[in-house]
């Protein structure tokens, strides 16, 4: 019987030492759905800068254009269209062979005042400067009227670098034909009269017709 007791008592005991359960956790509250990001944004677009109204006048030089000269030599102009404010065309002639003679590069922009300006470089066709044209030659647009434009060199004879030149005039033909006239300042030339030669002052007209290759 004190056996029973002891039992139940040591038993008794136990449950009121033994720990008791944890309770139970608490219930977390469900985390809120995280923010959608922000939509990118995109940039704005860029409308590229208009073309300068001073250059419209110009837009017949645009195209390519190429001519074979008696002697065999092959001439070509390239210009891009105007772009903002410029314009930008190169010049090849080559040999009979098919070795370069020489290479032109020519911008045409438009100042800060206006006024219409071309500049060009001229280098040999090992693309070595040419020692007498070192520095660019600057003309500007006299006039651009019906398909005919005419650049004279710039009033500061020192900064044209421009020798005797007194003019140059593109003009269109027809789609496909491009004309171009280089025209001195007038210089001494010979002109045969017969046995005897004298010597007479006038300009010097170099005239070239080009087609729009294909």
């Amino acid at each position: 019987m004190f056996d029973f007791m002891l039992t139940t008592i040591a038993a008794a005991a136990l449950s009121l030492n033994a720990p008791a359960d944890p309770p139970a956790p608490a219930a977390t509250p469900a985390a809120a759905p995280a923010a959608a990001p922000a939509p990118a944004t995109k940039p704005a677009a860029r409308t590229p800068a208009p073309t300068a109204a001073e250059l419209a006048p110009l837009a017949f030089i645009a195209g390519h254009w190429v001519t074979e000269l008696p002697n065999g030599m092959v001439s070509e102009e390239l210009w891009m269209p105007a772009r903002g404010k410029s314009m930008l065309g190169s010049f090849r002639q080559t040999r009979p062979d098919g070795t370069p003679a020489f290479f032109e590069f020519t911008q045409v922009v438009v100042g800060a005042n206006g006024d219409v300006l071309l500049r060009q470089m001229h280098v040999h066709g090992n693309f070595e400067a040419d020692p007498r044209r070192k520095e660019a030659m600057n003309l500007r647009l006299s006039s651009a009227k019906d398909n005919v434009a005419v650049f004279v060199p710039v009033d500061d004879a020192a900064k044209a670098n421009a020798g005797d030149l007194a003019s140059v005039t593109y003009s269109l033909k027809d789609a496909d034909t491009l004309a171009m006239r280089i025209e001195s300042k007038p210089v001494k030339q010979g002109e045969g009269d017969g046995a005897l030669t004298k010597a007479v002052t006038k300009p010097v007209v170099i005239d070239m017709t080009l087609k729009r290759a294909k």
